[in-house]
């Protein structure tokens, strides 16, 4: 799966491109660390529920703290399954947003 690299999505952000970022961590992973400036939290059990409003060809990022992404590739995997196109994982998740000096909000 096409990931989008911690550059990449700061640009994204930048250029206002992005539709959604959705981090998939659990509520205390993001309390603990923070998550990326405008990120939505979502109910693993309620995917499409979640994602109303976002336009199912825009651009959506999902980021986790697993290794390879796991989590976030089997979100976008299940966005794919109700139509989403465009979603790509955060290549190195939070941890990387993190070390490449970017905000966080808590």
């Amino acid at each position: 799966m096409d990931r989008v690299s911690v550059d990449e999505l700061r640009t994204l952000m930048d250029e206002s491109k992005v539709n959604a970022i959705v981090d998939v961590r659990s509520p205390l992973m993001q309390a603990s660390t923070g998550r990326i400036p405008g990120a939505r939290t979502i109910d693993m059990q309620k995917i499409a529920e979640s994602f109303k409003g976002v336009p199912v060809d825009g651009e959506v990022i999902v980021y986790c703290a697993c290794p390879n992404e796991a989590t976030a590739v089997k979100v976008a995997q299940m966005l794919r399954k109700v139509g989403y196109k465009r979603i790509r994982p955060l290549y190195g998740g939070i941890d990387a947003w993190i070390e490449a000096g970017n905000a966080v909000e808590h």
